[in-house]
């Protein structure tokens, strides 16, 4: 009897027909003052299973916000949805205004309320720009980090990095570039539930591309009030400035150009890069400077200001009227997209691209210059020197990882990647992403589930 009168009361209240599912709470962010959101704001990232309601954007959440002070409100959030595919999970943002001083949130059904966290957003950047790279999973291609990161130090960005899996060695030099300020590095999480319940959906395997864009929405909204521009990049997309000296210069011009637009999307083109064995023989005028490029632009990631949008797919956001989106036509980035050693002996032998020599497209070299003495700066440290020979030589997870996607994502409904076949090998260690999970009690329409106390594990081994 209870529990028809739980669905009794939920179905009078949302006004929709609900099925009982799972979602999972992956930060929520509370914004004193802000610019886009307002006073008192909140704006929590989740990942939702789209089966709860018929458009689980006319959901209504129920939130329950209670001040320092004592005094508590109930407030029904905004629900964005940022997916393109038919996965059952799906990436949602709730936003909504709460109470001064906030000390105490909590989500209710009508009967069931439960605590959940919440941090403030970040109120400083270490740059105007901030550039938000997609999840980390098993990585190893750390030329490609490394290249990216001093490119992108030059022109005044920096890389905040989401990590669920990466090579120890890879891990080292990663943290030593956090240190310097090139990087921050953050905690990117396989999902899990707490409670035991293992006949609902399972999240892992059931969200778009393991919900890169729950990352890059959570990456806007942590610097939503700090940043002065956001991009949404891969690791191995790098924006190199054309005509300008930095990349607020660029953004600055186009958005002053074209006051109107909210997005800019910067196409990609796929540039030549061949791997290095040892990090010494890195050159940037090498990596940069020559002309081969697929003569074929793809398509684009996007650039914003951060008041302008509060939820962020992968190449753009569903919630920009594509009149507000603008394609930069004088500029692309250089897409770093397959790595092959000059042996050729780590060549995909699928989706092989064709490069052609389009010298219209060859950077000023003397751009780089700057670029390479940072580098060799960098490479003078005996701490880096250290790291750098523990580095990999060969990639081994890459090629394993590129064929599986090809196979379990470009051909699903649903493009994911879970359940490729990782062979763990004990001489190339990992460190993983760990967590503790939480589950909440359970909730009619909803369970939600979220986690504390985020931390790196070197005991999971080197899995997706």
């Amino acid at each position: 009897m209870y529990d028809n009168f739980k669905m009794n009361l939920a179905e009078t209240f949302f006004g929709d027909s609900l099925t009982n599912t799972d979602a999972f709470i992956i930060n929520t962010y509370y914004y004193p003052k802000s610019k886009s959101l307002g006073e008192n704001a909140l704006a929590m990232v989740l990942l939702m299973n789209r089966n709860t309601i018929r458009d689980i954007r006319k959901y209504k959440m129920q939130l329950v916000a209670t001040s320092e002070e004592g005094s508590s409100v109930t407030v029904t959030p905004n629900i964005l949805v940022e997916a393109a595919s038919e996965c059952a999970y799906v990436n949602v943002v709730a936003t909504t205004n709460s109470v001064p001083n906030l000390k105490k949130l909590e989500i209710s059904d009508g009967v069931t309320k439960m605590e959940i966290p919440f941090r403030p957003a970040r109120t400083t950047a270490p740059a105007p720009v901030v550039i938000c790279l997609s999840p980390q999973f098993i990585a190893e291609q750390w030329l490609i980090f490394v290249a990216h990161a001093h490119i992108a130090r030059h022109f005044g960005g920096h890389l905040h990095l989401y990590i669920t899996s990466m090579l120890n060695s890879y891990f080292d030099l990663l943290q030593e570039y956090e240190r310097q300020g090139y990087v921050t590095l953050d905690f990117w999480l396989r999902l899990k539930k707490s409670d035991g319940n293992s006949t609902s959906t399972e999240p892992n395997s059931n969200m778009e591309w393991r919900n890169q864009a729950g990352a890059h929405t959570d990456c806007l909204l942590q610097y939503k009030e700090a940043a002065t521009f956001i991009t949404f990049f891969d690791l191995d997309d790098v924006l190199i400035p054309r005509g300008f000296n930095s990349y607020y210069d660029e953004f600055a011009s186009h958005f002053f150009l074209h006051p109107d637009i909210l997005t800019l999307q910067y196409p990609r083109r796929e540039m030549m890069l061949h791997n290095k064995p040892n990090m010494s023989d890195l050159n940037f005028h090498e990596i940069f400077g020559h002309s081969w490029f697929v003569d074929r632009q793809d398509t684009g990631k996007i650039v914003t200001r951060p008041s302008s949008i509060n939820s962020m797919w992968i190449h753009r956001s569903f919630n920009v009227p594509d009149k507000k989106l603008r394609v930069v036509k004088n500029n692309f980035m250089l897409h770093l997209q397959k790595p092959f050693d000059t042996d050729g002996d780590d060549a995909i032998p699928f989706g092989i691209s064709k490069f052609d020599m389009l010298e219209n497209l060859k950077l000023n070299s003397s751009i780089l210059d700057p670029v390479q003495e940072d580098f060799e700066r960098f490479m003078n440290s005996p701490t880096v020197q250290k790291i750098s020979e523990k580095l990999p030589t060969h990639s081994y997870y890459y090629l394993i990882l590129t064929r599986c996607y090809y196979r379990k994502g470009y051909m699903a409904k649903c493009p994911n990647g879970e359940g490729c076949l990782i062979p763990q090998r004990s001489d190339l260690p990992c460190i993983h992403s760990d967590v503790d999970y939480k589950s909440g009690p359970p909730m009619t329409p909803i369970t939600y589930h979220y986690h504390q106390n985020p931390r790196w594990s070197k005991d999971i081994g080197c899995y997706t």
